[in-house]
């Protein structure tokens, strides 16, 4: 054997097409219902529990196990498992998704609904149906509704994926969103393969193994873990990948005779041979240097850097497939050229490839979105990748370069990359390294409104919103064209401003400026108006914040860990007539705590009838993971709650 089994099958994972197969109704061969699983009615430890999983059973036959003809490219995954409903909440979990990819194919499903009264109801045919999860990683969803669903209903399934290719990248989950009695992988694989074993569980869970054994069809070993608790999923906590029991097998050589074959044996290896495959792709470049010299004819290294990263940002569409660090070894760069899209992978291979024609030096690096799970750098799994960045020295300083999001601006990386682990691409000697990322103060929105009071108690003004860093990203091509842009952000003001007439909304969107700026006319309703009594929510429209982490410490399970630092202000300017005077005001503040500050302040001249009241908050730590650092984040965002429920009131006296 030769390296190229392993480009032929880690590559082949990237090119299986989705092959659904028609549920089949009837009876499968599911084991007996015990009388202790007929009489559970809750679960111990957790009382609450809507449903539980009995049981969830996997079987995955790599390719090559028993040496069977015509099945030596061919992995296959068996799954079984059996679900009880225990309260009319759970009844919700009468609909089972199943979660595959480009890479695996549902080669059939067979289910069931076992009644209190012993009836078994087939889950027919027509109940499965395909919806598309994520485009940019290709993966899907296939739900299934169980028919008669009730308390005290147990529904079964079974169903198997198969997958050209000696790897399963993915890991095995004992946990679920609900309680598991009992969870087990079985994997076989062929005698010539050595493997290595990754898992990750939980304090509470503890997974056993067998001893691995050996016959003629090839070698078995067998994982399990007995009563797991639900998986949390509280506010701002962690990926469910972070907290579940799991647990992966990748082989790491072929062995025939004395040859040993690497396979995903180390980081090195890995990306030897995925940077061999990159290099037939760019050596199908046609056309590639010329639209490069076209496009940053002259300038400095960063306004021609600049240049090329706008053209393959703008100009080649991200195709929603790919497969992280993966890419066909057929596709070609001349083609993502000329037929104007691509994928992550080849658009970050397109702009580096470009970059190169003009002189310019970049490397790849291969990097994973954080709610996708932490990467752990000991298993050499390109898996734990979603994206290709391309990394280049501008002045003195490494830059990372995503063309694939057109809301994105030079340097700048979707904030669930940042602060994240990344593998810099080499044969030799990969690094790793820790992206950037962007200061709080560069993540803003800030509004400024000006409002006047008439003689009839009615408030009319303007306003301006600028948001810059992620939350200028976060409102980039949100929608579908500028008609939509502008009814969205007419809805979302208006959602703000409950009493008030939102008119003249205009917004301009500056991705390489990272920079959205929202400016509009509004007026209080007629019959919003009291004539002797006017009130405002002075934070609006950036408040009133409500608090998010509503669980006491002793309650919460997790660490929290917000999206991104920031910065958000408010400033009110506010004129009345004469006969006027403010009732009552927001109270002035200055509070400093590790999770951010909060200031507030009101400027009132009586003789010119005015009022600046300013509102920021500054968010300066992300993560929080004990007991006195959650409760320092939920009590600096009670005293924002606090604070944004109190309203400016005038009055005629």
């Amino acid at each position: 054997m030769k390296k190229s089994r392993l480009v032929s099958c880690l590559i082949r994972v990237c090119l299986i097409l989705p092959l659904l197969g028609a549920i089949r109704a009837g009876a499968a061969d599911f084991p007996p219902i015990t009388d202790a699983e007929r009489s559970l009615t809750a679960v111990p430890g957790e009382p609450n529990a809507p449903s539980v999983v009995l049981f969830k059973k996997g079987e995955l036959r790599m390719a090559g196990y028993g040496l069977q003809l015509g099945n030596l490219e061919t992995s296959t995954l068996h799954v079984q498992v059996r679900r009880k409903i225990l309260t009319e909440q759970g009844k919700g979990s009468g609909e089972i998704t199943i979660l595959h990819s480009d890479f695996e194919r549902l080669h059939g499903f067979q289910g069931r609904t076992v009644l209190p009264d012993g009836r078994v109801i087939p889950v027919p045919a027509d109940a499965k149906f395909l919806r598309k999860v994520s485009r940019s990683q290709g993966t899907f969803v296939t739900a299934v509704a169980f028919p008669a669903v009730q308390v005290g209903a147990i529904l079964d399934y079974d169903l198997e994926l198969k997958f050209d290719s000696l790897y399963f990248l993915e890991p095995w989950y004992f946990s679920e969103d609900v309680p598991v009695r009992y969870s087990e992988i079985e994997f076989k694989a062929p005698s010539q393969v050595a493997v290595q074993s990754w898992s990750h569980s939980p304090p509470e869970a503890k997974i056993q193994m067998s001893k691995l054994t050996g016959s003629p069809m090839g070698w078995t070993v067998k994982a399990w873990v007995e009563n797991l608790p639900t998986v949390p999923s509280d506010p701002y906590g962690p990926p469910y990948q972070d907290l579940a029991a799991q647990m992966m097998l990748l082989p790491s050589a072929w062995i025939e005779g004395t040859a040993h074959d690497p396979l995903m044996e180390s980081w090195p290896v890995v990306c030897k041979v995925i940077g061999g495959v990159y290099d037939q792709v760019r050596k199908r470049d046609s056309g590639v240097a010329r639209k490069a010299q076209e496009t940053a004819a002259s300038g400095t290294p960063r306004q021609k850097s600049e240049a090329l990263y706008r053209f393959v940002r703008d100009r080649i569409e991200t195709e929603p497939s790919g497969a992280g660090a993966l890419l066909d070894p057929e596709a070609s760069l001349g083609k993502v050229l000329a037929a104007g899209r691509g994928d992550r992978a080849e658009k970050a291979l397109l702009l580096q490839a470009m970059l190169k024609a003009v002189k310019i030096d970049s490397r790849l690096v291969w990097a994973g979105d954080r709610a996708r799970g932490a990467i752990d750098p000991r298993l050499p799994n390109p898996s734990w990748f979603d994206a290709v960045f391309v990394m280049l020295e501008v002045d003195g300083k490494r830059v990372f370069l995503d063309p694939s999001d057109g809301a994105l601006g030079f340097g700048q990386l979707r904030y669930g990359y940042e602060g994240t682990q990344a593998l810099l691409h080499d044969e030799k000697k990969p690094e790793w390294l820790v992206l950037p990322e962007t200061p709080g103060d560069q993540n803003v929105q800030r509004a400024e409104v000006e409002l006047a009071l008439d003689d009839k108690g009615r408030l009319a003004g303007t306003g301006t919103l600028l948001l810059t860093g992620h939350h200028a990203w976060e409102r980039i091509n949100w929608q579908n064209g500028e008609s939509q842009t502008l009814a969205a952000w007419q809805e979302w003001l208006q959602g703000r401003y409950h009493d008030f007439r939102i008119t003249n909304v205009k917004a301009v969107e500056r991705p390489d400026e990272r920079k959205v700026t929202v400016t509009w006319s509004m007026a209080q309703a007629a019959d919003e108006a009291l004539g002797d009594e006017a009130s405002l929510t002075a934070a609006a429209p950036l408040g009133p914040v409500e608090q998010p982490l509503v669980q006491p410490a002793s309650q919460r399970r997790t660490g929290v860990a917000l999206d991104y630092l920031e910065r958000s202000e408010v400033e009110l300017h506010l004129r009345w007539p004469a006969g006027w005077k403010i009732e009552s005001l927001p109270g002035e503040s200055t509070l400093i705590r590790a999770a951010g500050t909060l200031e507030t302040s009101a400027e009132r001249k009586e003789a010119d009838r005015t009022l600046v009241f300013i509102r920021r908050l500054d968010l300066t730590r992300r993560t929080f993971n004990t007991t006195q650092d959650y409760e320092a984040i939920r009590a600096l965002f009670g005293e924002v709650e606090k604070s944004d429920s109190q309203k400016v009131v005038l009055v005629r006296p």
